[in-house]
């Protein structure tokens, strides 16, 4: 066994993240999962020699830990390729965007090796991609809140763990609550946002808690339970687009061709129909589901599109353009 394996081997240990890895820890895992009998006066020389080299550091404790410095680019993956670092460059720029802070820390290795490997690319073209990207969104583009570091590990931990903690929690109207079970169950992203899809104490039914509104989590010594009637894709759907009833068949009159143009390439609904009117206008109709993210898309239209059925729908828009009248005409 040459020394410069069992080096790579001990560079693979350690961490990251937390309170790093002993050089007891180090020897017994070298022996038990690779095979390897050596000392801990071997493992002491061995560490000052890897840092020397590479940006690894002890905590200067009894029994020291070893792990990565903060910036320490990620030694794991091997060669990256070109395309792979061009991926990870451009990821991280754009997620950052849409997920809270803490959520991509774990990146930061990658993407600062992606960089490396880009800027010492032979072809100078690749490394120039990133300035002649950009992904742009038409929704208001909002700050993401901050998550601490050690809520989002907590929080990731118990549901990749499929285990229960307990929590202090802020409410919408500013007020800290108790949690003694939280039975984690999913997680999704939302503009920005990160929901926890969990049941409370004994209750089943799931509900959405904000992640950044997550004060302390504390992990218990207990299982996660599952009902068999849930299913994350369904109850994501049904919750988070927020429902208002059932399934409608559209009609909508708009009075710029652009609009219906830009539909037509991305259609509402397999059954979407379009068609031009005597007067000009233009007449969409489509089955779609009834929720509020209908009526905040239908909003971005503006004057320019007409609610023509349903009539409830309908009504709605009339009430709205009176409420609207009484706002923005003059007294």
């Amino acid at each position: 066994m040459s020394i410069l394996y069992r080096h790579w081997l001990i560079l693979r240990m350690i961490p990251r993240r937390g309170t790093g890895i002993s050089t007891v820890e180090i020897c017994s895992r070298l022996k038990h999962e690779d095979g390897i009998e050596t000392t801990l006066r071997t493992i002491q020389r061995d560490l000052i020699e890897l840092e020397a080299l590479f940006p690894i550091a002890s905590d200067g404790r009894k029994p020291s830990g070893w792990k990565w410095t903060d910036d320490a680019a990620n030694f794991d993956m091997p060669n990256m390729d070109p395309v792979t670092a061009l991926t990870f460059t451009l990821a991280s720029q754009y997620l950052e965007k849409m997920f809270p802070k803490g959520i991509l820390s774990a990146l930061i290795p990658y993407q600062k090796t992606a960089e490396q490997r880009l800027k010492s690319a032979v072809d100078p073209k690749l490394a120039a991609w990133p300035k002649k990207v950009r992904v742009l969104s038409r929704s208001l583009t909002t700050i993401p809140p901050t998550i601490s570091e050690e809520i989002t590990e907590k929080a990731y931990t118990a549901l990749l763990e499929e285990q229960r903690f307990k929590a202090t929690y802020t409410t919408v109207s500013g007020k800290s609550k108790t949690y003694e079970e939280v039975n984690p169950l999913g997680m999704t992203f939302v503009d920005g946002l990160t929901y926890l899809i969990a049941s409370i104490n004994q209750h089943v039914e799931p509900i959405l808690l904000l992640l950044h509104r997550f004060q302390t989590i504390d992990l218990l010594d207990k299982p996660v339970t599952v009902s068999e009637d849930f299913d994350l894709d369904e109850w994501v759907q049904e919750l988070l687009t927020f429902p208002v009833g059932e399934a409608i068949r559209l009609k909508l009159r708009f009075s710029h061709a652009v609009d219906v143009q830009r539909l037509k390439e991305s259609p509402l609904s397999d059954d979407q129909k379009t068609k031009e009117l005597a007067d000009g206008r233009f007449e969409l109709t489509a089955s779609v589901e009834d929720t509020l993210q209908l009526r905040w898309w239908l909003n971005g239209f503006g004057a320019r599109v007409e609610v023509m059925e349903p009539k409830a729908l309908r009504q709605e828009y009339a009430d709205l353009a009176k409420e609207l009248s009484s706002l923005y005409l003059p007294e």
